[in-house]
């Protein structure tokens, strides 16, 4: 894992307040103790995906819990914006090829007692509805015992005068993989279980807030 520099460290605290600015974002807790629970061990947050914009939301409103976003690495070959990525806590990843290295910065970030950030449907959701979750992020917790936080992005990034973006965070699922069951095995059971914790999160912003429009193709009332 890459120490982030002091140029890294303020163009964080930048990104922070650039999001807080624009998007007014509203950080809920399904429990209010989870804020000051979640701090006391690294996690693995996993969140729902419909915009590039999510990871740095992501990244500045649970600030408070030194988490890496896992990116694309064909973000990091963008002029400008791989380099600003660069400078952000991230691990780049490749979706395209088999890929260990965002596996092991990833166990050090843990093992490090911070924490991920990461889109288990590998990519924004253009079909209308939460896809599958990929097994990655359930493979990090399994190796590692770090919980699982489910958490749902609600809004459409409507700048300064728009809807106030939403994160709904969720309880923790605990990370114990049984010794006669593989790990890859665990990883899916986690990530099922989280893909409809967050799909129930998002329901309850929708029943909360109303249906912004996100996903057309869900129906949240089941």
């Amino acid at each position: 894992m890459k120490k982030q520099s002091l140029w890294g460290r303020f163009f964080q605290v930048l990104i922070t307040w650039t999001v807080y600015f624009l998007f007014r974002p509203k950080v809920i807790y399904i429990d209010k103790s989870l804020k000051k629970r979640l701090k006391e061990k690294p996690a693995v947050f996993v969140a729902n995906h419909t915009h590039h914009f999510d990871g740095a939301f992501a990244g500045a409103v649970l600030g408070r819990f030194k988490p890496y976003v896992l990116v694309k690495r064909s973000w990091y070959e963008k002029k400008a914006v791989g380099t600003m990525i660069s400078w952000c806590r991230s691990i780049p990843i490749s979706l395209d090829e088999a890929d260990g290295a965002w596996f092991t910065a990833a166990e050090q970030v843990i093992s490090s007692q911070k924490s991920l950030i990461i889109f288990p449907e590998g990519g924004i959701a253009r079909e209308g509805v939460i896809q599958e979750f990929k097994a990655g992020a359930g493979l990090i917790s399994a190796k590692t015992g770090a919980a699982v936080v489910p958490c749902a992005i609600y809004g459409t990034y409507s700048a300064v005068f728009g809807m106030r973006q939403k994160i709904l965070i969720g309880e923790p699922i605990e990370s114990a993989c049984p010794e006669d069951m593989r790990r890859s095995k665990y990883a899916r059971i986690l990530m099922e279980r989280a893909c409809e914790e967050v799909r129930g999160l998002y329901g309850e912003l929708v029943r909360r807030c109303g249906d912004c429009g996100s996903y057309p193709n869900e129906n949240f009332d089941n």
